[in-house]
């Protein structure tokens, strides 16, 4: 199925062990993706499966069907989670260096990036794939302030997060390097522009790679007036051939809160009761993942 990255960073990342949890401390979803090591190092090299022919039966001593495997030879490229961080030579001086700059303010860098990458994972790859490859349904708002609800299922080889081995040269998820060979330079733009800095470039090559058409799903046009129905949720369960353990239902804390309806219409509280657990975690035994990185309420409707 992969690893995810906490396994690849215990493997490879040791120099800078804290750095994954850096990277999905505001992450979740990207800290739970099962990750492949791509064919060629920036891209990856895969078959697209159109038609599977399995074994069937017949009578003894009767000669045994064919069996087969039809699909496309696809490829997808990596892309690059990165950055540069500049620091004046004046700041360097107060930090007692640049490194102690670069140092303090990393964790904050990588975190940050942790959250950009997730959100472009699920807008850019997983939404993005459901609504073209049509196994999107709506709720029904046709204003802008919507939600989406993501069901994806991962297989191995198939629909699974990418990683190139040159993420783990220097020990770490993210590489760094220092920009002028570590000397300070003139900043030709940004907010120094004309200031003497020192930079320092980061730099991991991962991707994600969705070659399943029924690996992933989306509900979109969610919003108050709009909550999905049981049904609906569950059509788009069906929709990715849900199994326990590799699917997971991916939205907003908000989008989650609205789906609670559905277990207060079931709660039955005893007189004794003390707790009101309206929590929703699973549904049907599909894990339900929330994250912060989904736009708040702002996504515009989608005409499906």
């Amino acid at each position: 199925m992969g690893e995810t990255l906490k396994d690849l960073s215990g493997q490879f990342a040791k120099r800078q062990p804290k750095q994954v949890d850096q990277l999905t401390e505001e992450a979740p979803i990207l800290g739970i993706i099962p990750f492949e090591q791509a064919s060629h190092g920036l891209w990856n090299m895969y078959e697209e499966v159109d038609d599977i022919t399995g074994a069937g039966w017949v009578e003894m001593n009767a000669p045994l069907p064919a069996v087969d495997v039809v699909g496309n030879l696809r490829k997808v490229d990596l892309s690059i989670l990165g950055g540069e961080i500049e620091c004046t030579e004046d700041m360097a001086k107060m930090f007692h260096g640049k490194e102690a700059y670069f140092s303090r303010k990393l964790p904050k860098v990588v975190r940050k990036s942790g959250m950009s990458a997730e959100q472009r994972i699920l807008y850019d790859n997983f939404r993005a794939y459901a609504l073209k490859n049509k196994s999107a349904m709506s709720a029904g708002s046709t204003s802008n302030t919507n939600y989406s609800i993501l069901a994806v299922r991962f297989i191995s080889s198939e629909t699974c997060g990418l990683y190139s081995p040159e993420c783990f040269t220097q020990g770490s998820i993210l590489n760094t390097e220092p920009m002028n060979g570590g000397n300070l330079y003139k900043a030709p733009t940004g907010k120094h522009q004309g200031v003497l800095v020192y930079g320092m470039r980061l730099k991991a090559y991962l991707g994600i790679q969705i070659a399943n058409k029924h690996s992933v799903a989306a509900l979109v046009n969610v919003n108050k007036d709009n909550v999905p129905t049981e049904a609906m949720v569950d059509d788009l369960l069906a929709s990715v051939r849900a199994i326990p353990g590799s699917t997971y239902l991916f939205m907003h804390e908000k989008a989650r809160n609205m789906l609670c309806r559905y277990k207060a219409s079931a709660l039955h509280i005893t007189p004794g009761g003390k707790d009101l657990d309206r929590q929703v975690t699973h549904w049907n035994g599909i894990e339900i993942v929330t994250s912060y990185n989904f736009q708040d309420g702002t996504e515009k409707a989608v005409a499906l």
